[in-house]
């Protein structure tokens, strides 16, 4: 249902193979400085289906005050451009072999000014390639590798809060820690009446399954954002700690239960190990607080045997007689554990195996949709008996579409407690809430417009009372292909 929250799952879709080119067209540069440079980069792609030719030239895209931003971005899309023109030339042993190839993708450009006057703007951009053969038996092998440029994205997924956890997840994908391009994905899949198997660099169960509150925008959103122009902005209910390690899941066919149970998905993923900590790489993301004994980690300290556990029901109500499904109900749940390695020999820190758990529920009516998701973690920190978390968030919205049009309210709330070097001298004690309102518009094509306000409520409470706050206004636009 599209009324739901989009969850990660394959497209069961039937697939189409066509030819496909593409070129980077330009990049152009202009301003009176190298410090203020406006820039510009342009691309084309065309296909060729049933003997005829369509080309599109997307407009181009302006940058300013970076031009290593831009340039990452052509980067990534000369390689999305290399990949499909270099799958397009054997298109016809493609074709012959029954091999089904998809390139998918997605581009969000986010623009706002905050209360205070500062102008402020970010750009995310991703490409997916598939391909995958039918065997005589009715097994389906696949592989995909996914691209991505996102200059917010942290380089090792995140123990509580983006804002307040230690980076001692796994990581983002491969490619060098400075930049902003990097390959997040890189699998292959088995699928057939057992159900599925990926092997190799992928999203856990948990967060493929994951539910949470409806939204409308593919990069501001006040839970699971790639783009926040505040820069305070700790909430963070999907449970991703594994990110992109190297792991192997197992999802069961759907509906494996049948019966009253149907449209339930069950998976598991297991990684055996996270990325060695290496110099600085485990800690926090930026310096708004220090935990003094996160400097006793070695490069040799990880967190390992990280076990996933999720599902994802899906059940539609009818009411009427009419035969069409009134209210379609979402529901998700997931448990993440890791084993802690910190290899200190005799030294008591305060680490300790990584626990979270998160639900989520999504509740659609027509184009009204309700709903909200919930993560409560240790972050990986040993905790004091009469503590239950270090981390717990929540979020919950509505959102509402007819025709084209759609509008979002939203509100979201995160604690963070992360204990210092003595039970009774907690090193941070973070409130983050958050409220946002929103609409969107479908241009056609896979272009969507939209605009949202949003305001952000910090408080730092580890020694004195600190409190930050910022409203802004957004304006987002996505393109997918």
């Amino acid at each position: 249902m599209d009324h739901l929250k989009n969850i990660t799952v394959e497209d069961e879709a039937p697939r189409v193979v066509s030819p496909f080119s593409c070129d980077v067209m330009s990049i152009n540069g202009s301003g009176s400085s190298l410090r203020n440079p406006s820039l510009y980069i342009q691309a084309k792609a065309s296909h060729t289906f049933r003997g005829q030719k369509f080309d599109k030239a997307k407009p181009a895209t302006k940058f300013k005050n970076d031009l290593f931003k831009a340039q990452s971005l052509k980067a990534l899309l000369a390689s999305g451009c290399a990949i499909i023109t270099s799958f397009a030339v054997s298109n016809n042993a493609l074709a012959q072999d029954d091999i089904d190839l998809k390139v998918t993708g997605k581009v969000s450009t986010a623009i706002g000014i905050d209360d205070q006057g500062d102008f402020a703007g970010d750009v995310n951009a991703q490409v997916k390639v598939k391909g995958s053969k039918i065997l005589d038996n009715g097994l389906e092998v696949g592989a995909v590798v996914e691209a991505r440029y996102d200059e917010d994205q942290p380089r090792r997924g995140f123990g509580a809060g983006r804002l307040t956890g230690l980076l001692n997840g796994g990581p983002r994908g491969v490619g060098p820690l400075s930049g902003d391009v990097f390959v997040q994905g890189a699998y292959g899949y088995a699928r057939g009446g057992f159900g599925k198997v990926v092997v190799g660099r992928d999203k856990g169960v948990a967060r493929q399954l994951s539910v949470t509150a409806p939204t409308i925008f593919d990069a501001i959103n006040l839970n699971d954002y790639q783009s926040d122009l505040s820069g305070l902005n700790d909430i963070h209910t999907v449970n991703d700690f594994s990110g992109y390690a190297t792991k192997i899941s197992y999802l069961p066919p759907a509906n494996l239960l049948g019966g009253v149970v149907g449209g339930l998905q069950l998976g598991v993923s297991y990684s055996p190990k996270l990325s060695e900590c290496g110099e600085d790489l485990c800690g926090p993301q930026d310096d708004r607080f220090n935990i003094s004994e996160a400097s006793l980690l070695t490069e040799s300290s990880r967190w390992e045997d990280v076990l996933e556990g999720a599902f994802f029901y899906q059940k539609g109500l009818d009411f009427g007689s009419d035969g069409q499904k009134d209210i379609t109900v979402g529901f998700g749940a997931s448990v993440v554990t890791a084993s802690e390695n910190t290899a200190i020999p005799g030294v008591a820190t305060f680490f300790d195996d990584y626990q979270a758990y998160s639900l989520g529920l999504n509740v659609a009516f027509r184009g009204l949709t309700l709903g909200g998701s919930v993560k409560s973690t240790n972050a990986g920190i040993r905790l004091p008996d009469e503590q239950d978390d270090d981390y717990f968030a929540f979020d919950a919205g509505v959102t509402y579409k007819t025709g084209d049009w759609a509008f979002l309210l939203g509100y979201g709330k995160s604690e963070a407690n992360l204990v210092g070097a003595t039970i009774n001298e907690p090193t941070l004690a973070r409130d983050t809430q958050t409220a946002q309102a929103g609409v969107t518009y479908f241009l056609g094509r896979g272009i969507t417009i939209g605009a949202a306000a949003q305001y952000i409520e910090a408080k730092d409470n580890a020694s004195s009372i600190r409190q930050e706050d910022s409203v802004t206004a957004v304006i987002e636009t996505g393109i997918r292909f």
